[in-house]
């Protein structure tokens, strides 16, 4: 009877890892087929850039003010007018002599018409171009930065001048399984009959070439997305098969740390607090 046990055990141990190379094999399969059946949208080629006065003029013709950005209002020759305020959430904006003006989804050349028409009661010959309005905080806009490797996706804060280096670097997302030669933009349209722009941008031409030239700058809400390197992604996948659970036990292994921390375990000579390792 102990015998017949032992071969049932043996049967039993071999089917498990039978079972575990078959999954592991039908992970590989639907993982080529996926990289075999994706397509995207016509990736754009077109990465000319407006630089100087022409970005400038790009976004004080398209960028749409809203709350909480900074404006920086200016009247020449009547410094009395000028003020530097945030758009308060209702929209509007304090300027003196003309009180509060609504200038959510205005385009900075807009504010300056309407500034020029609500003066003209004032003042009857003062020109459009003495009347300055500036942008200097863009703190109503994001770009979003996604990386597969990671899983996360980091919103960084818009400044009139982000590149895609600029993005990529302040986002801290990209590690040795990171496709360098594949990240793409994603830039939406205002229009839903038509599709999104889609740029490609190969990192390497940036960092190890120099081609500033492909250093893109950004629009509010563009999306920069870091696709995996072929062997990563099948990494990714061996990783899904065979630790499942590893998110839990590193969530457990977090919640512990910070428990240890708080109790003072954590805590250097220098009095700075440490960090633990489990892996």
């Amino acid at each position: 009877m102990g015998y017949l046990k032992m071969l049932m055990f043996a049967g039993s141990v071999r089917r498990l890892v039978m079972i575990k190379k078959i999954i592991l094999l039908l992970s590989f399969l639907s993982l080529f087929i996926h990289a075999g059946c994706t397509t995207y949208d016509v990736v754009q080629s077109d990465l000319s850039q407006p630089t100087g006065e022409k970005r400038l003029e790009v976004i004080n013709g398209k960028y749409k003010i809203a709350p909480p950005d900074i404006i920086e209002i200016a009247v020449q020759d009547n410094p009395e007018i000028g003020t530097r305020s945030v758009i308060r959430p209702d929209g509007n904006v304090f300027i003196p002599l003309l009180g509060d003006i609504y200038v959510e989804g205005l385009t900075p050349l807009q504010v300056r018409g309407e500034m020029h028409k609500l003066l003209g009661r004032y003042m009857k010959d003062l020109p459009l171009e003495s009347i300055s309005i500036q942008v200097l905080g863009y703190n109503s806009k994001k770009v979003y930065v996604i990386s597969y490797a990671t899983g996360s996706m980091i919103a960084i804060p818009f400044t009139g001048d982000l590149t895609v280096l600029d993005a990529i670097t302040n986002s801290r997302l990209l590690n040795r399984r990171s496709n360098k030669k594949g990240i793409r933009i994603t830039r939406g349209v205002s229009d839903p009959d038509k599709k999104p722009q889609v740029f490609a941008v190969n990192l390497n031409d940036i960092t190890k070439k120099g081609r500033s030239e492909y250093n893109m700058v950004l629009r509010p809400n563009d999306i920069v997305y870091i696709p995996p390197t072929f062997l990563g992604r099948i990494g990714y996948a061996v990783q899904d098969v065979l630790f499942p659970v590893r998110p839990v036990e590193q969530l457990g292994r977090t919640a512990a740390g910070v428990q240890y921390n708080a109790l003072g375990f954590g805590t250097s000579k220098l009095g700075s607090t440490g960090s633990s390792s489990y892996d």
